[in-house]
């Protein structure tokens, strides 16, 4: 079984979560392994589940969402 980067974004969640089944959890290494797009991303989400987890959630300004969004849509241009 492989996976295409946008398969793999459906398993992301679970990927994350350790819920894949083995053969999903094997394909997606796989892809990783050889993927450098997927594997940055994968880096970064754990980084930001790590943080949350350490952190918790944080009460942030009203307009913190709005912003967030406009940064992130600037950075996918």
């Amino acid at each position: 079984m492989s996976v295409t980067c946008n398969e793999l974004d459906v398993l992301l969640p679970e990927f994350l979560d350790g819920k894949l089944t083995p053969d999903q959890e094997s394909a997606a290494a796989e892809h990783l392994a050889t993927c450098d797009a997927c594997a940055l991303e994968i880096n970064e989400l754990e980084g930001v589940t790590r943080l949350y987890k350490e952190f918790g959630a944080l009460k942030l300004p009203d307009d913190a969402r709005a912003r967030i969004i406009a940064a992130l849509n600037l950075q996918n241009r």
